[in-house]
């Protein structure tokens, strides 16, 4: 379905991707965090300053700062009831 592919993220924490969420919502597409996430990649590989993938997701026009927003809120609904679970 989505396949994330960030790095050092726990196993546990799949569920929180935040370009995940994005893609679930319907904002960005599959191919559209793949771009972003590929950037990102680029950016450390490079020796530069890892952009958070929001901020990449936005230079780009991918997404509009509102549903970055309702994504980051989304996230942070996930990971409270993870906690509470």
């Amino acid at each position: 379905m989505s396949k994330s592919s960030k790095q050092t993220t726990p196993p546990d924490a799949n569920k929180t991707l935040l370009g995940q969420i994005l893609v679930e919502l319907g904002y960005i597409t599959i191919y559209q965090l793949d771009e972003a996430l590929h950037i990102q990649r680029q950016d450390v590989a490079a020796g530069r300053e890892q952009k958070p993938l929001g901020q990449i997701l936005l230079e780009l026009g991918y997404c509009t700062p509102n549903q970055l927003i309702r994504s980051i809120q989304v996230q942070a609904e996930y990971r409270k009831a993870q906690m509470l679970s």
